[in-house]
């Protein structure tokens, strides 16, 4: 038997996804990247490695400007709407630690409703945050579950190019989910979810093929369709990596899928759940 773990999982913004090729390893402190005279983007964490992706939908969150207020220095409160299911918006108190000292904190907007914290610190000017899929995940601190809806899952097998390198190429499939969102604006939004998995210990299979496997067990599982065409009857639509596999006399394959911390994943054919255990034979 195989068992496979896609690991803990990193949430990108697309607009950002350029900025994901940072030095190998954990990130010493924060680096900070200018993306606008009133914005920031702030990195910190483990890179490299990210090999699987997959593209989800999600509600946009909308801030209720009123609701906005400082609690501490280091604390603030806001109401934010979400629809999480088709017609049904839901409104939530939810307290946020600041990414950033600041004296105040009011709503602003890069959308077409409030979406976005603007901080005003100290001296002049001010920093804008987006209250995305991001910063809900690092600076909220009671907010619900967010369910994200599965659209496409796919890998960067060359050992070269890591996910990001594919998707900020102009990737079709996530070009095609952000045009369609901008020609019929609603409260879905989409974001990248990047996974790094390992090498087997000992390698009875390249690296490559444990990347095809989870890939195609992932995809029949969750069956993303229609961005998703190939794999999607795996292992009866995949008989020369069924053969790979048999070939190191497995016939069994478990596959752990971790959403990220604070999420839960779906697709039109699973329920939402925060980890999605899928089991595959070959025989």
């Amino acid at each position: 038997m195989l068992y496979f773990t896609t690991g803990p999982a990193t949430v990108v913004d697309p607009s950002y996804i350029e900025h994901m090729n940072q030095p190998t390893g954990i990130m010493e402190g924060i680096k900070v990247i200018r993306i606008s005279d009133d914005h920031r983007l702030f990195l910190q964490g483990e890179f490299g490695g990210f090999r699987i992706y997959s593209l989800v939908t999600h509600s946009r969150a909308e801030v209720i400007p009123s609701s906005i207020r400082k609690i501490s220095s280091t604390h603030f409160v806001s109401t934010v709407k979400f629809e999480f299911t088709p017609g049904s918006v839901t409104e939530h108190k939810i307290f946020f630690r600041s990414p950033i000292p600041f004296a105040d904190v009011r709503a602003t907007r890069y959308g077409v409703f409030p979406d976005c914290f603007e901080f005003r610190g100290s001296g002049p000017g001010t920093e804008s945050f987006p209250c995305n899929l991001s910063f809900l995940l690092l600076y909220a601190e009671n907010c619900p579950l967010i369910p994200l809806r599965i659209e496409y899952i796919g890998i960067a097998k060359s050992a070269k190019r890591e996910a990001q390198d594919r998707l900020g190429e102009g990737h079709e499939k996530l070009q095609k989910l952000l045009a369609e969102q901008n020609r019929r604006p609603s409260t879905q939004t989409t974001s990248i979810v990047l996974y790094r998995p390992s090498p087997l210990e000992p390698p009875i299979l390249p690296f490559a093929d444990i990347l095809e496997t989870i890939e195609a067990t992932m995809i029949q599982y969750f069956k993303p369709h229609p961005l998703n065409v190939e794999r999607l009857n795996f292992p009866h639509d995949s008989p020369a990596l069924s053969k790979k596999i048999k070939g190191i006399g497995t016939c069994k394959i478990i596959t752990e899928v971790s959403a990220p911390k604070g999420t839960q994943l779906f697709s039109n054919s699973v329920s939402v759940a925060e980890t999605h255990i899928i089991r595959v034979s070959l025989e």
